[in-house]
């Protein structure tokens, strides 16, 4: 038992102090890498918090907090507030079996949490102005696609910010999880499934809700002229779900034919403007159709008649 309490406080001793010298690193490198340490942090505190009780877990996060407060930036601050939230709930979760929804909605609202403290509540402590980075955006976008400006105004984009905030969480969440169970699952820490986005399916009734709220949102604003802010979310988010969805299905086909290579050109192929539209068909096709059986099943008839 004594051995077992040494064992724990020395591990969280080593925590606190590694992300006591992340904390000094980061200042500087002039934050040039505290995103990405900031993800990282959550894996050492999610490791820590499944093995040991709440307790113990926020008496090492707030030890750690006390030490980043002292030796790093405000924005690096609140970003490791937010991977230490992140990092005692992943822990607690994986150790009570959470489904994998609850490790989603979790982690999402904790990242667009910690998004929301970040452009909304401390962006004037920071020196942050979300809306001029998006005319910024919209600039260097414009200068790519000169019809732009045709498409959506600069007024309209600025009135998406929400929904940036939003998708840059789901971005995050998705990174989070990614790399939590790549190096996790190798130290005997389970997951109730794999959240490689090539294993991601839409079901089909989400399928067919999404679809109405895609198709209605559309007609309101393209035939009927009701321009109303909450539709363009609408019509946008759906969108995106068609086309993660046409990633997931490109992804899973690599992986199919044994070519995991070509993600990364699949993922790369999101930020063109004209490839955009293929991966929503794509999308719709993968919900609405059995292509993944089909292409299971002939795969399989193909190396049994070899």
């Amino acid at each position: 038992m004594g051995n077992i309490k040494i064992k724990k406080m020395v591990q969280g001793a080593m925590l606190s102090a590694i992300f006591g010298a992340l904390s000094i690193f980061n200042t500087y490198t002039g934050s040039l890498l505290d995103i990405f340490i900031c993800y990282a942090m959550v894996i050492p505190l999610v490791w820590y918090s499944y093995h040991y009780s709440l307790q113990d877990s926020l008496i090492v996060a707030f030890v750690s907090m006390l030490i980043i407060i002292i030796t790093g930036l405000p924005f690096f601050a609140i970003s490791a507030f937010s991977s230490c939230l992140i990092g005692l709930f992943l822990g607690q979760a994986l150790k009570r079996h959470a489904s994998r929804g609850a490790l989603l909605l979790g982690t999402l609202f904790l990242t667009f949490l910690n998004n929301v403290l970040l452009y909304e509540v401390f962006a004037g402590l920071l020196g942050m102005d979300l809306i001029a980075e998006m005319k910024e955006m919209y600039i260097m976008m414009q200068d790519i696609i000169p019809s732009l400006s045709q498409s959506i105004s600069l007024t309209s984009f600025l009135s998406l910010a929400p929904l940036l905030l939003l998708i840059m969480s789901i971005l995050e969440m998705y990174v989070i999880l990614l790399f939590c169970q790549m190096v996790l699952s190798r130290l005997d820490i389970s997951f109730p499934s794999s959240f490689h986005i090539a294993y991601m399916h839409i079901n089909r009734i989400i399928g067919w809700l999404v679809l109405f709220l895609w198709i209605f949102s559309y007609c309101l604003q393209n035939i009927f002229h009701f321009h109303f802010l909450y539709f363009t979310y609408i019509q946008l988010m759906s969108s995106l779900v068609f086309a993660v969805e046409g990633i997931a299905f490109l992804s899973w086909l690599l992986i199919l034919y044994q070519k995991p290579r070509g993600i990364i050109l699949v993922m790369l192929g999101f930020l063109i403007p004209f490839v955009l539209p293929v991966y929503i068909v794509i999308g719709i096709i993968d919900i609405f159709s059995d292509l993944r059986e089909k292409l299971l099943y002939n795969k399989h008839n193909r190396q049994g008649g070899v």
